[in-house]
């Protein structure tokens, strides 16, 4: 019998990463710098482009885990964000 892994749905896709902000872990919301109080209606900026960074940019063909470049005369520049084009899955094992 083969063994399939279990999806899992969480409430902000971006939980399935890790927070590199706050340290929130995979699966947890994300919380204040004291870890007391969780944020309920988001989750931090840098985790949302941690979980995008998971995959290729489809505009500038970035790989996993490198930021998304534009090409400023004829030189490449990293940009402080992602392309809108990269979306990863929405579901984690």
């Amino acid at each position: 019998m083969t063994n399939i892994p279990r999806q899992r749905r969480y409430r902000f896709p971006q939980m399935a990463v890790r927070c590199p902000w706050c340290r929130a872990a995979v699966g947890e919301l994300c919380t204040n710098p004291r870890g007391t109080k969780t944020r309920r209606a988001d989750t931090h900026d840098a985790r949302r482009v941690a979980w995008l960074m998971t995959t290729e940019c489809a505009e500038c063909h970035a790989a996993p885990g490198t930021p998304c470049t534009t090409t400023d005369d004829g030189n490449t520049v990293p940009l402080p964000d992602v392309h809108p084009a990269r979306t990863p899955t929405t579901t984690t094992p």
